[in-house]
């Protein structure tokens, strides 16, 4: 390159610097980077002083958009549309703006060439709703990432960074508060359903209740769980607003929408419609969960939610009634009986909290199954109510029921009482509460428990002593290998030690005879069987049994437990020599831990 090109581009670059320095405005001030304030700082808009702001665009692709501040919790879209913002959002987009350091000042005699008699954008923010704003325009981008910001009632200009541009272009969407309904699920006293069925639930205090078409208890739990989810509820997009939503019903599913409710606190009515599910041939999208349209009554939008809300509303009257049959504490149960066409078992709470069968002869109840009876009451729940009235009793085996529970409470004077009918084809048995004037549906586990009777509610310990009651033990038992030959021994406590005294007479193990004594301790009745016909001693395996162990008390108690053959069940038959008539079911796998055979027990000299 010769001297005189290089002279050139030197003259070339020297007019250019000239020209832009001669073009900047002069700033009115050059304070150091440290040094430059905030917006709110110079304009005094602290953020939470701001009760109103209005955006307006250049670009026609943006709707003027205004927020209110209505509380210190709510903020709302006042325009275009009418809508709940989310003030978080509302509250960073302030933040984003009134943040901004004032890099410059600039005094100029015009404003076209900055881009700010026809602004980008108009930020207009109110502290006071019922005065005038602070006006702001916002003009051309500058260098070193600016833009040129011009207050309205100043000459002045300056310059803030230039994502003020992003920060401050939004759509209602990009601020709108996503929670479908904006609600508070405490507040609200009254449910209005149009569908799937017409009824309502009012709030009585803490409880709802169904006032129309029936009067009735309603299931306070789930109801408040419903509103609950639903408050939690996001929309996953905003489809339409304003004019456009009536002529679009149909298109949507919501002309004749399949669930439909409304809801009021008593100053606020809220609504919604649910339409159509979103339709979709995505085989991806096919394994996640679908979206449904939903109209918001009270707002009028249209919008796009996960199908979990149709699970959520889809409810009937029998839905969200309180389905429990009884209401009662179980502490407070001092008495039990159930009442059969042949016999009655009472069952009364002793002093200790346990409880005793009184039958012919008093036995100890069974504690579990006394709870589980107890409970049962207590949580049943119908499955469906019959429509006839309760005078068709007869028709339900009610009239004269085949099975009664009476409970009596402590310092109540009305019993509780459920009266048991005939089976149901669907596993269900129809039963009546003294309370209610319903006939209903409930699942079969209870009663069928409540009608096994006393071989469910007697206490399955067979033994009630302790490892150092036993003076004496004597098993004998078919040996393996020749089911016809029986081998018998017995072993006597000698202090703290065990001694066999039959067939031999030696120590034994102490280990083997305690681990005996420990199972029979243990060892709890599966099932009680009803002596009958077929339950002779020749069918169960009594007239030869497999193990028979009899135990000797300290206190001169004697218990014999026999063992006979495995029932169609896989469960050994089992009795008690002294209640011979009182067979029940023992567990097939503890058989062979109270098969202790004679071997194990000799020590070696």
């Amino acid at each position: 390159m010769n001297f005189r090109s290089t002279l050139f581009i030197i003259l070339v670059l020297v007019g250019i610097a000239v020209t832009y320095f001669l073009l900047l405005p002069k700033p009115a001030d050059e304070k150091g980077t440290h040094d430059k304030p905030r917006i709110f700082q110079v304009y005094d808009l602290p953020r939470d002083d701001i009760n109103k702001v209005r955006l307006s665009y250049n670009d026609n692709a943006y709707q003027t958009l205004t927020v209110e501040n209505i509380n210190d919790k709510v903020w709302m879209i006042t325009t275009p549309i009418k809508a709940h913002a989310d003030i978080k959002k509302v509250n960073e987009m302030l933040d984003d703006f009134l943040n901004k350091r004032v890099r410059q000042t600039f005094e100029v005699s015009e404003y076209g060439q900055y881009g700010l008699e026809n602004p980008t954008i108009t930020v207009e923010l109110w502290k006071d709703i019922n005065s005038s704003p602070n006006t702001f325009f916002i003009g051309n981008k500058g260098i070193n990432f600016s833009v040129y910001t011009k207050e309205k009632s100043e000459s002045d200009i300056f310059i803030i960074e230039s994502s003020a541009l992003d920060d401050l272009t939004k759509s209602p969407s990009d601020i709108r508060d996503k929670s479908l309904i904006k609600f508070d699920p405490e507040t609200i006293s009254e449910i209005q359903y149009l569908k799937p069925e017409e009824f309502t639930c009012e709030k009585d205090g803490f409880n709802w209740k169904i006032t129309h078409p029936i009067s009735t208890d309603a299931d306070t739990e789930d109801i408040n769980t419903m509103l609950t989810q639903l408050h939690s509820i996001q929309v996953s997009t905003f489809e339409l607003d304003g004019q456009e939503v009536t002529s679009a019903l149909d298109k949507y599913g919501l002309k004749t929408p399949r669930i439909q409710l409304t809801m009021t606190d008593g100053s606020n009515t809220y609504g919604l419609d649910i339409g159509s599910p979103i339709a979709t041939n995505s085989e991806l999208q096919s394994t996640k969960k679908g979206n449904v349209y939903v109209k918001s009554i009270h707002q009028g939008g249209i919008y796009t939610v996960t199908e979990d809300i149709v699970t959520l509303l889809n409810k009937t009257i029998f839905d969200l009634r309180d389905k429990r049959l009884l209401d009662f504490q179980r502490k407070d149960v001092i008495k039990f009986e159930i009442q059969y066409e042949t016999h009655n078992i009472i069952g009364i709470k002793l002093q200790d909290t346990s409880w005793e069968l009184q039958l012919d002869n008093k036995l100890s109840a069974d504690p579990q199954a006394v709870s589980d009876l107890l409970f049962g009451m207590d949580s049943l729940e119908a499955v469906a109510y019959e429509n006839e009235p309760s005078d068709n009793l007869r028709l339900y085996e009610l009239e004269t029921p085949k099975t009664k529970v009476i409970l009596t409470l402590r310092g109540d004077e009305s019993p509780i009482i459920l009266d048991i009918g005939k089976y149901a084809n669907d596993n269900t048995v129809y039963v009546k509460a003294n309370n209610s004037d319903r006939i209903a549906k409930v699942k079969r586990d209870l009663i069928d428990k409540i009608n096994r009777g006393v071989s469910w509610l007697r206490d399955k310990d067979l033994f009630k002593f302790s490892i150092d009651d036993p003076t004496r033990v004597t098993v004998q038992y078919r040996e393996e290998s020749d089911s016809n030959a029986n081998v018998q021994y017995t072993s006597q406590r000698l202090g703290t030690n065990w001694r066999l005294t039959h067939p031999v007479k030696e120590n034994a193990k102490n280990a083997e005879i305690n681990a005996l004594l420990y199972e029979l301790i243990d060892l709890k009745v599966e099932q009680f069987v009803s002596s009958n016909k077929t339950t002779t001693d020749s069918t169960t395996g009594f007239n030869s049994p497999q193990i028979q162990i009899t135990i000797k008390l300290r206190s001169q108690k004697t218990y014999t437990l026999q063992i006979g053959e495995l029932d169609e069940s896989g469960k050994y038959f089992a009795r008690l020599l002294n209640q011979p008539e009182h067979i029940f079911l023992l567990n097939d796998k503890l058989i062979p831990k109270l098969k202790t055979k004679l071997e194990w027990l000799r020590t070696p000299e």
